[in-house]
């Protein structure tokens, strides 16, 4: 396997990828973009500073709002009065030697006075401290007679030793981060592949028939769901495993105990009855009877193979099922040599829509199936009648010991032998063993409701229901009229 494919790997990537993106984005805020943050939020400072000075100009403690004003927002301030040159307050909290004194503020009040907003932004270098100053001038009092003018300065980039520090704390930070998300990413890469890992381990082992390994209890609910569906798979093909073992073994003896007979017979026939008409007659009979039996088998796997898979079709028709159902009735008639009666109670008109000679094949199969495990009384009663709900109902009764109820949702399985008391999925007595599980599936895929009730020691009774194309449908109730009202309330 490609270990950069691996989800070690990709895990261990993905977080490094991640710290990365975030490293590079502290650096990007941090670094880059710190002096214009820096700058506007300065020059909002400065701003913001010329208005508390002016609006409380007035004010008795305007000289503590000055002072306070500079001292938070790290500021130098002039105020000149309109008739001297010379500042009469001044105040520096920048932190420099910074001194605007010797600048010429006469062009600046005139640009103040010429201005709209009556304030004035300049940027200059201070060589001192090779920083960029912003300076902002506006006047104190009155645009008309200004009782003075002040000059704000503020240092609008960061200072180089700020700068310094955040480039070595940016350092420490990424080498911290580093170190942790690779030791957080490879403890989340081995907790999270190593159950894929076992997971994909007892996958590989399922070809070779190992179904019982399990990956145990996981942090996450997502591989724990993914655990439980594994293991969950690992015993439904567990148990196809043993349906599969169990139809090879059964079709195997099926199929070996007719042409065992088929063989001794053919024997018999060369070596003793051959000359003997009646002996020939009764072995010929054997042979024939073992061959049918094995069509019989071999018709009944390929009619379940095609039912499962989805690729029958129906050959829906209205047709007289009561009639249908005399005929298939009539061909058990020959048990009654070995004592056995099968009686039919049906209706001599009842049409049904279905595929006839499929549910002929279900009637068939229901009817065999109850001989099969017939009662003492060695009566099978067939029965078919309308019911009050709108359906035709089928029944197959039969005497025999039943079945328990918690072995009768197994019934309809290949080869289950539901007389077998505590156990599942055994041989039946006789024929193919595979006969309800042919009913089921042509059942549903005509969409009729079946099955079976039975009380251990007294016998099961297997049916399904059809539409019953001519129940008529219940009247709806008529809504009277108004005018049928008003002639109602006059008569009384």
């Amino acid at each position: 396997m490609n270990f950069f494919r691996s989800i070690k790997f990709q895990v261990w990537l993905k977080f490094e990828l991640v710290a990365a993106a975030m490293l590079a984005l502290i650096y990007t805020f941090l670094i880059l973009l710190f002096p214009v943050f820096y700058e506007w939020m300065k020059i909002n400072e400065i701003g913001e500073s010329l208005a508390t000075i002016r609006s409380s100009w007035y004010d008795e403690d305007v000289r503590d709002v000055i002072e306070e004003t500079v001292i938070d927002n790290k500021l130098y301030v002039e105020i000149y009065s309109p008739f001297s040159p010379l500042p009469v307050y001044r105040s520096n909290n920048m932190g420099g030697g910074l001194s605007i004194t010797n600048i010429s503020k006469a062009k600046y009040i005139t640009e103040i006075q010429s201005s709209e907003s009556g304030i004035v932004y300049r940027e200059f270098i201070d060589e001192r401290e090779d920083n960029k100053v912003m300076m902002a001038g506006t006047y104190l009092g009155s645009a008309e007679q200004p009782d003075g003018y002040i000059f704000i300065c503020s240092y609008i980039q960061p200072l180089g030793t700020t700068m310094t520090i955040f480039h070595r704390q940016f350092l420490f930070v990424a080498l911290t981060v580093g170190t942790f998300t690779t030791l957080i990413s490879v403890v989340f890469a081995v907790r999270i592949s190593n159950p894929i890992i076992r997971m994909n381990k007892a996958a590989k082992e399922l070809p070779q028939g190992r179904f019982n390994n399990t990956v145990g209890e996981l942090d996450y609910a997502e591989i724990q769901q993914l655990s439980e569906t594994l293991t969950t798979a690992s015993k439904e093909i567990a148990k196809s495993d043993d349906l599969r073992r169990e139809l090879t073994a059964n079709i195997s003896h099926d199929l070996r105990t007719p042409l065992t007979m088929i063989k001794a017979y053919a024997e018999m026939i060369r070596d003793l009855s051959g000359d003997n008409p009646e002996k020939r007659e009764r072995h010929l009979k054997i042979i024939i009877d073992e061959t049918d039996r094995l069509s019989s088998l071999v018709n009944d796997v390929l009619d379940l193979s095609k039912l499962e898979e989805g690729v029958a079709e129906l050959d829906k028709q209205m047709f007289n099922f009561g009639e249908r159902l005399s005929g298939v009735v009539q061909r058990f008639d020959i048990l009654k040599e070995d004592g056995i009666v099968v009686e039919l109670h049906a209706g001599s008109n009842i049409p049904i829509e279905a595929d006839p000679v499929k549910l002929e094949q279900v009637v068939y199969n229901l009817i065999n199936n109850a001989v099969t495990y017939v009662g003492e009384d060695n009566t099978v009663t067939v029965r078919l009648y309308r019911t009050t709900k709108g359906t035709v109902r089928f029944e197959v009764t039969d005497h025999g010991d039943g079945i328990p109820p918690e072995n009768l949702p197994y019934i309809w399985d290949r080869y289950y032998k539901a007389s077998e008391r505590g156990k599942t999925h055994k041989r039946a007595k006789m024929g193919s063993g595979i006969g309800l599980s042919i009913v089921k599936n042509i059942l549903e895929l005509h969409g009729f409701e079946y099955g079976a009730d039975s009380e251990v020691g007294k016998g099961s009774t297997f049916w399904f229901e059809a539409p019953d194309p001519q129940a008529m449908p219940e009247p709806q109730p008529q809504k009277q009229g108004l005018w049928s009202v008003r002639v109602n309330n006059d008569k009384k």
